[in-house]
């Protein structure tokens, strides 16, 4: 059965148009385009050309391809440029307005240091003073370890745990992160979840608020990757209602505002 789906996190900036006309092809509704963390910036006005690129060329064209798109803007953990960061941060909720986001993101933890606590603490307040919700990664490395200090991060501040998306997570840090109330992100990657392991993390836990992605970027990726997940749950016998979710509705309500 054609189940149509959103993809909940990818990185636009270095993909084809094509590419994003195959996804609408494919049965894509839309998806979630959130600044990223490849490179190295060197002043804050390095990523800020980041986020105008974003919201001016690439949303642009995602949507000439027929999808919609939500954006996020903010300072990725493995990206914060070496000047200039509080500078950007008390920038950052005018560049969220005028440039229509629809969440902050990609941020989070990647060592989980004193700097990169205090910029997520910083964001996540941010999101919550925009009534925003916030995408938060976790590190492919010390998973566990740093979504433990994320969350401790985000008991701190104002934003609620149900308008948290924490992404990349697996089979070590999925209850941790439904524990704490906050929307589940699985990536279907070539170095985070086969389509397989996703599909069994869904099903075993059918009330959880479970959303789908690739974390395209320009490093190796499943262009494909939600749809492979849906076939996956489909032939594991996950109901259609618990597929349709995590293929779509969750990540519809949680951009759309939802908690």
């Amino acid at each position: 059965m054609f189940i149509p789906f959103i993809d909940a996190h990818l990185h636009p900036e270095s993909r084809s148009q094509e590419d994003f006309e195959r996804l609408r092809e494919a049965g894509c509704l839309g998806v979630a385009a959130l600044a990223g963390g490849v490179g190295v910036y060197s002043e804050a006005v390095c990523l800020r050309d980041h986020f105008r690129r974003l919201a001016d060329i690439d949303r642009e064209r995602v949507r000439k391809a027929g999808l919609k798109v939500f954006l996020g803007l903010g300072l990725h953990p493995a990206a914060l440029p070496a000047k200039g960061t509080d500078e950007l941060l008390a920038d950052l909720p005018a560049i969220l307005k005028v440039n229509g986001a629809a969440a902050v993101g990609e941020i989070g933890l990647e060592r989980a240091d004193e700097t990169e606590r205090r910029v997520l603490r910083l964001q996540l307040d941010i999101a919550a003073d925009a009534g925003l919700p916030a995408v938060v990664h976790t590190p492919r490395a010390d998973k566990r370890r740093v979504l433990e200090a994320t969350l401790d991060v985000l008991r701190q501040s104002r934003l609620p745990p149900g308008r948290v998306l924490l992404d990349h997570l697996d089979e070590e840090t999925i209850d941790l992160a439904a524990g704490a109330g906050c929307a589940l992100g699985l990536s279907v990657h070539p170095a985070k979840l086969t389509p397989t392991r996703a599909a069994s993390l869904v099903g075993s836990r059918p009330e959880a608020r479970c959303l789908l992605s690739s974390d395209l970027g320009a490093r190796p990726s499943w262009l494909f990757a939600v749809p492979a997940a849906i076939v996956a749950m489909q032939d594991a016998g996950v109901p259609d209602a618990i597929v349709r979710d995590a293929a779509a509705g969750r990540a519809a309500a949680f951009f759309f505002g939802a908690s």
